[in-house]
């Protein structure tokens, strides 16, 4: 099943809030698991990694917290997927490394799964945190639920 994970909700949904506050004013790891229910453990893997893969900005001290460094729709959600569960990988197969798979060799879906491997995270790649906030999908190619039967 191709699915996010939880650390990938975990902070996507912690990014869209930081984006909702006050410019300059910062985001607590006990807020957030408080605001939304999330394992306060849990959460602050996630937001420490987000830290140290740039996106968003760590302030220590009594009164630290976390905010973005840029504005959302600079975001893109392949950015925050890979950031936090490393590439986007349909089959093991794709990036050919550590391949113990038997069909290597011979395999007749490696070619078309390397296609749609690129073509999801070209498609992700376009979505910004922006979109998911506004709910904003046709620019993405995304069917609209207005789409009338042939």
């Amino acid at each position: 099943m191709l699915k996010l994970s939880k650390k990938v909700e975990y902070a996507l949904i912690a990014m869209i809030y930081m984006s909702e506050k006050d410019e300059g004013e910062l985001t607590t790891a006990r807020e957030l698991s408080r605001q939304f229910n999330i394992p306060s453990e849990l959460l602050g893997k996630v937001l420490q990694h987000l830290a140290r893969k740039g996106l968003i900005v760590s302030v220590q001290g009594v009164k630290g917290g976390y905010q973005l460094p840029r504005p959302l729709d600079k975001i893109s959600l392949a950015e925050v997927i890979t950031s936090v569960d490393g590439p986007i990988q349909l089959v093991n197969c794709v990036d050919h490394v550590d391949c113990d798979c038997e069909q290597f060799d011979f395999c007749n879906i490696r070619s078309p799964m390397e296609q749609v491997q690129s073509s999801l995270f070209q498609f992700l790649n376009q979505i910004t945190l922006k979109d998911l906030q506004q709910h904003h999908w046709q620019y993405v190619g995304m069917p609209t639920t207005n789409a009338q039967p042939g």
